[in-house]
């Protein structure tokens, strides 16, 4: 069970996100403005804060940047609304973990919850020795194993926290960006999965009895099921560099660097926004193929 701050000024959408929240166990504390959460805050009980943008007095962005100053290790979640595109991406760069619409509280929130939560109470039983550590490297050979590659992204972020290079927050939103490049690079690059092939793999559940699914054709038929993906994490104690290549064909490398708060309702755009507003820089390899993220940190 965690202890989660809810900041939401409509009662209806308060009492709907509340009841999702506490079907899985959450205990859900209510208020209505970003003033009151401060207060709320302060106490330090709450492990997660889930907030509307649109508040009275302070609002969620607002919110969002006195938890930064004041209480950093404490995640938010954003809740938008249609038309508050603009500042849910000021919001990210901020630093807000994530988002989810509320045309999708239902099928997100939850999700979203777990994940974040996740990251911020990742194990930390060999911190003392990491702290000692000046730089590590990571590097791996990986199959089209979603799996294999969210393990790899997650001893990166363990050693991060061990290194006290990231905060829990920080290391959640790095481990987002990190995630989606991977899903990138085994989908859209080693699949060879178009947009709209991809989207209906994930929106859509395989009726029983079914012809097997396009992933599942491919993982299974040459020349995808050789192709690799290679992960490059190096850690530094001012920065941390992240390089993902896989062995698709590439992608026109000016439409993959373009990434704007119109995108945020866009399932797959989404991904490509929050890689952005999540790392520090973001660059390609003029084949498409391979991603760089970096993102800078403060030397304790």
């Amino acid at each position: 069970m965690s202890k989660i701050l809810l900041v939401e000024d409509s009662q209806t959408q308060a009492l709907q996100m509340k009841m999702l929240l506490e079907s899985a166990a959450h205990e859900v504390t209510c208020c209505e403005d970003g003033t009151e959460a401060v207060q709320h805050l302060a106490e330090g009980t709450n492990e997660l804060v889930i907030t509307d943008l649109e508040l009275p007095v302070m609002n969620g962005l607002d919110l969002i940047k006195r938890m930064q100053a004041d209480f950093p290790d404490v995640p938010a979640v954003l809740v938008t609304g249609h038309g508050s595109e603009r500042l849910a991406a000021e919001a990210l760069q901020v630093g807000a973990t994530g988002y989810v619409p509320k045309s999708m509280l239902d099928d997100m929130l939850l999700g979203t919850v777990e994940d974040v939560l996740g990251i911020v109470r990742s194990d930390r039983s060999y911190a003392e020795l990491i702290d000692c550590t000046v730089e590590n490297r990571l590097v791996f050979e990986l199959p089209n194993k979603p799996e294999l590659l969210t393990t790899a992204i997650d001893l990166t972020m363990q050693m991060a926290a061990g290194m006290q290079l990231l905060s829990g927050v920080e290391r959640y939103r790095v481990g987002n960006a990190l995630r989606h490049a991977a899903s990138n690079a085994i989908y859209r690059g080693n699949l060879e999965l178009t947009r709209d092939q991809w989207q209906q793999t994930n929106s859509d559940e395989e009726p029983s009895g079914s012809e097997p699914s396009i992933v599942q054709e491919r993982m299974n038929s040459l020349p995808y099921r050789e192709r690799k993906v290679f992960f490059d994490a190096r850690l530094m104690r001012d920065l941390i560099r992240i390089v993902i290549r896989d062995q698709g064909n590439g992608f026109d490398c000016s439409q993959l660097a373009i990434a704007n708060s119109t995108m945020l309702d866009d399932t797959h755009g989404r991904g490509l926004v929050l890689i952005h507003n999540f790392m520090d820089k973001v660059s390609f390899n003029e084949s498409g193929n391979e991603i760089t993220l970096v993102k800078r940190c403060q030397v304790a």
